[in-house]
């Protein structure tokens, strides 16, 4: 059975076969062999080598270790060890990154209880949490962890805080009466959960449940079976590695046909060239320049708070469509706050957010003096066992945040410690229990002598007790219309998803023992207390950014729906035809209903995580890049499954940080934006080096193809081409991976998810920049072939390499722009391109490099005309871009 919350606290001792003395230690030891260690299970460790083969399942990287194959048996030893010497540089980059592994279910383990006080026929013992089973009867105390699920059997103002578990941002206040059958965990008030901590009052409770049979126990199951999804990028590097393996297989049989044909070589030699070819087709420097890329985005995206713990998550962010977002600690403070009074039959608007005791008390538009207000504020700041700390420049509460955010009030209100410690002094406190709903403190008054209770709790359990009531300074008979206009206020207030304390006090006559029945009775209403845990100040804005950047935000949330919605209008997300759905909603309906109106809700609350799970996969299923923000335990397994899992980094849990592909250090959900507008540039840096290497590479066949077809002698020798390949091509390509964000990056549409790697407007691209490298090349090669060969392929080499200097300050811009030819604003880039010149100008003038390259040194003249040719070649992919404007991103995916 696991509805023990559905029957009463004997019930549940009868059903698990104990008493409330506890199990014997005969019966403890059955039962631990008979269910095993409270412990979860443990995954395989990951091994350092699984990590580092995995880098080698890259379809990029597998071409290029074919590539190098290829280059070996064809006897060219330098082109195969620094092919290889490429692949293992990427693997070791890659490894680097993702050298910390999965551990979700350690870091599950790190939660529970390392002790538990448990009574064992009748006496109490502290055992090793794995030790107890179910039938044990386990004590808890505030600052404990719940060792394992459990029936509460007696409490004592017990509060639980269950964030981790539920998404509650308030502790649950416990009971022991049993609930209806079916309700979600969040409700069942009368259980103890593993792992969640005790943070007031005592209890006794009944284990019912250890390991993986407990809550998080469920959680740690569905983390194994939940596959990881490969990020965007990929899946977009296997459709472009296939597009160019086919590639170069077209080449090598349609260069092998011609040549031969042609009888430009021997076969032999010819399909030895083509081979060649085909090997620097492959453009072997892109995998490690996206790596790289990758790396550098990580490091700026630890600059902006994001912490990027596997590197193609980097670039998943700006793929992103949607960000599926927890409320409690992400979209809000976490930090429940006092908004509003009603006081002296009037209301208050209180400012400031959180737990920092800095605002004004408003009535309308005009400021008042809070001292009218010092007896509201005295009661809530003593019925209370909160502490507001400071801890370095933050302020934080010790204790229930609802009890905090009346300390705050208080210290808004300019109430001393010192004073209060020197007027009063503490006789009695009659704790809060869920029956009376309400707590009271009695102190001794040094002034008048006299003993004053101070109450607080429900407004409509608390205005029963009260037949007077406080206002401006005066206290006189409640009336019909009194109690009418308060509980109207209180729903009111309810209806804005504010939680509502009731303030009450009295002057108590001397007793021995102050008692509920001799206490709260006959009590002075004072006012009442409207409180929320406010939006993060920056959330508006980042929606407003996720908006016109075409990114939808849904929040997924454990919470009330009231309370969840009131916070999506104060922050601009919930508006006209956007749907709130609850957990049972999503439980009654199929995925195939459930996608059909996916795309226009807004809000889930009352979410557990199989929900979070199911909304995950369903939103992936209509072609979403989901994004996946959460701190809980309750978010781990939709944390995986998303394409980009982002944990909270301050209020994170271990297991959620451990599953999720980027963790947020601030906790800030405008933080995500500008890591969004990072993850865009990135993925544009790679294109325009992907763009760059494939122009590269299509002007050397163009060159080639074409000179074979046109009969005439081969422009470039073999090793001039893999001289291009391996170095002239690459350190530009890599210069471009330091780029900033172009303009308007933010007001763009989502890449289609669909959308090949290649689109037909870059292969396009790639086609005219080829044509322009490959056609001015063979121009200035025609021009010299006559005078002399060797010469004729030395102009023709440098050419290739200038032309290609050119365009990659071309490449630094997706769209014609003037100020991205400006060398100096990108000092890598500039300096890669000085290296590459370099490197290219030894070769033709340095005797012992020209014997092996096949050069001749060139004059001032033949220099002349290869710079007016690369200038005119500049020109032209401008234009280029004139005419690839419309849609040159490729198609936008409109939602």
């Amino acid at each position: 059975m696991n509805d023990y919350y559905a029957v009463s606290s004997k019930e549940s001792i009868r059903l698990l076969n104990s008493s409330e003395y506890g199990l014997t230690k005969k019966e403890a030891q059955k039962r631990l062999e008979e269910f095993g260690y409270n412990e979860l299970p443990k995954e395989k460790k990951f091994r350092l080598l699984n990590i580092f083969i995995g880098q080698f399942k890259n379809p990029l990287i597998l071409l290029l270790i074919l590539a190098g194959i290829i280059s070996f048996f064809l006897g060219e030893l330098v082109e195969s060890i620094a092919i290889f010497a490429i692949v293992i540089l990427n693997a070791l980059l890659g490894f680097y990154q993702e050298y910390k592994a999965e551990k979700a279910i350690e870091a599950l383990e790190k939660l529970s209880s390392p002790t538990a006080r448990v009574l064992r026929s009748g006496e109490e013992q502290k055992i090793p949490a794995k030790e107890v089973v179910p039938g044990d009867i386990l004590l808890l105390e505030a600052g404990d962890i719940v060792p394992a699920d459990s029936r509460l059997l007696d409490i004592s103002s017990l509060q639980i805080d269950e964030a981790s578990l539920t998404g509650e941002s308030v502790p649950s206040k416990k009971t022991i009466e049993p609930f209806k059958a079916g309700i979600s965990i969040s409700d069942q008030e009368n259980m103890a959960f593993m792992g969640c901590t005790v943070t007031y009052g005592k209890g006794k409770s009944i284990v019912t449940n250890t390991g993986i049979k407990t809550e998080f126990g469920k959680i740690a199951a569905s983390l194994q079976t939940t596959k990881e999804t490969i990020t965007p990028l990929q899946a977009k590097f296997e459709r472009l590695a296939k597009q160019i393996g086919i590639a170069a297989v077209i080449l090598i049989i349609i260069v092998l046909i011609s040549g031969t044909l042609q009888g430009t070589l021997t076969f032999g030699k010819m399909l030895l060239f083509a081979l060649v070819l085909a090997v620097a087709t492959i453009p072997s420097a892109l995998p490690v320049i996206v790596t790289v890329g990758l790396s550098k985005g990580a490091k700026d995206l630890a600059k902006k708070k994001m912490l990027i713990k596997k590197l193609p998550a980097a670039e998943s962010l700006g793929a992103s469509t949607i960000i599926c977002s927890d409320k409690t600690g992400t979209i809000t403070k976490n930090q429940m706050t006092i908004t509003s009074l009603f006081c002296s039959n009037r209301t208050i608007t209180v400012s400031g957010t959180g737990y920092n005791p800095e605002g004004n008390f408003f009535e309308g538009k005009k400021q008042i003096n809070p001292k009218k207000l010092e007896l509201f504020f005295r009661i809530g700041y003593m019925c209370n066992n909160a502490k507001l700390v400071r801890n370095g420049k933050k302020s934080e509460i010790l204790g229930d945040p609802t009890e905090g955010s009346l300390i705050v009030l208080g210290k808004k209100g300019c109430l001393d410690d010192k004073q209060l410690q020197k007027k009063f002094t503490f006789i009695e406190e009659l704790p809060f229990d869920s029956d009376r709903k309400r707590m009271s403190v009695i102190f001794k008054n040094n002034i008048s002598k006299k003993a004053e209770a101070y109450v607080k709790g429900a407004p409509d359990l608390l205005l029963d007790r009260c037949d007077k009531i406080f206002e401006n300074g005066v206290i006189r008979k409640l009336t019909k219309e009194d109690r009418k206009k308060i509980l109207d206020v209180n729903r009111n207030y309810a209806k804005k998803a504010l939680r509502v304390l009731a303030l009450a006090y009295r002057e108590l006559p001397h007793s021995k023992k102050y008692m509920i029945s001799n206490v709260e009775n006959n009590l002075v209403f004072v006012g009442l207390a409207g409180m929320i845990d406010p939006a993060r100040d920056e959330v508006r804005l980042a929606v407003e950014q996720c908006q016109d950047a075409g990114i939808k935000v849904m929040i997924i949330t454990g919470d009330q729906a009231i309370t969840t919605k009131a916070v999506a209008e104060q922050i601009g997300l919930f508006r006209k035809g956007d749907l709130i759905l609850s957990g049972e909603d999503v439980e009654k309906m199929s995925d195939f209903e459930l996608e059909k109106i996916i795309d226009d809700v807004r809000i889930i609350a009352r979410a557990m995580p199989i929900h979070k799970l199911r909304i995950v996969n369903v939103l992936q299923n209509k072609g979403h890049i989901v994004a996946m923000t959460g701190d809980g335990v309750n978010d781990a397994p939709a944390l995986k499954k998303a394409d980009i899992g982002i944990a909270m980094g301050i209020t994170g849990t271990d297991v959620a940080k451990e599953v999720s592909k980027a963790i947020l250090t601030d906790d800030n959900f405008a933080s995500i934006v500008s890591a969004i507008k990072e993850g865009r540039n990135i993925y544009d840096k790679m294109i325009k080096s992907a763009k760059y290497l494939l122009s590269c590479n299509t002007g050397e066949i163009i060159t080639i193809l074409t000179a074979i077809l046109l009969n005439f002698p081969l422009p470039l020798l073999p090793l001039q081409i893999l001289l291009i390949n391996m170095l002239t091509d690459t350190s530009p390509a890599l210069g471009l991976g330091f780029e900033a964000a172009e303009e308007g990056i933010m007001k763009r549409q989502p890449r289609d998810p669909d959308e090949k790697p290649i689109s037909n407007k870059l292969f396009a691209s790639i086609i005219i920049i080829g044509l322009i490298m490959g056609l001015g090349t063979l121009f200035l090669f025609v021009l010299y072939k006559d005078v002399s060969l060797v010469k004729a392929q030395t102009v023709a080499f440098t050419a290739l390499v200038m032309i290609q200097m050119f365009a990659v300050m071309s490449s630094r811009s997706l769209s014609p722009s003037l100020a991205k030819l400006n060398p100096f604003s990108n000092k890598l880039l500039f300096g890669a391109v000085c290296l590459s010149v370099m490197v290219h100008l030894a070769v033709i003038y340095w005797v012992p490099l020209q014997a092996i390259f096949g050069t001749v040194p060139l004059l001032w003249g033949d220099w002349l005309i290869i710079l007016l040719v690369s200038l005119f070649g500049l020109l032209f992919m401008e234009l280029s871009k004139l005419l690839m404007k419309s849609n040159m991103f490729g198609r936008r995916y409109v939602q």
